[in-house]
């Protein structure tokens, strides 16, 4: 979960229900995290540097909305798992067919 919420966050910052729908997004009809989870989560990456409050965008006048955002590490981190998942794929893909057997 934690990667999909980094990877929310590499369009740039977003309050927490934006950061919500874009992780329960990426699996079709089907919620991922509900708001405690995904409230804890970023507590745990904020806690590990990965990400950070940031300043809301222009035009926000909820006060109470808070902006997250990538940390510097958070997108190395992000870049890392990146390419460690494209590795993966690229093994996976030497994979002979059914019909190769």
């Amino acid at each position: 979960m934690a990667f999909a919420v980094l990877a929310t966050l590499a369009e740039g910052p977003r309050p927490g229900i934006e950061i919500l729908d874009g992780v329960n997004a990426t699996v079709p009809r089907r919620r991922l995290l509900g708001p405690g989870t995904l409230y804890r989560l970023m507590r745990e990456l904020r806690s590990d540097g990965l990400i950070g409050r940031t300043a809301r965008a222009a035009g926000v006048t909820d006060e109470r909305q808070a902006y997250h955002a990538l940390t510097p590490l958070g997108q190395a981190v992000l870049r890392a798992e990146v390419a460690r998942l494209q590795r993966t794929i690229a093994l996976a893909t030497t994979l002979p067919s059914a019909t190769d057997r």
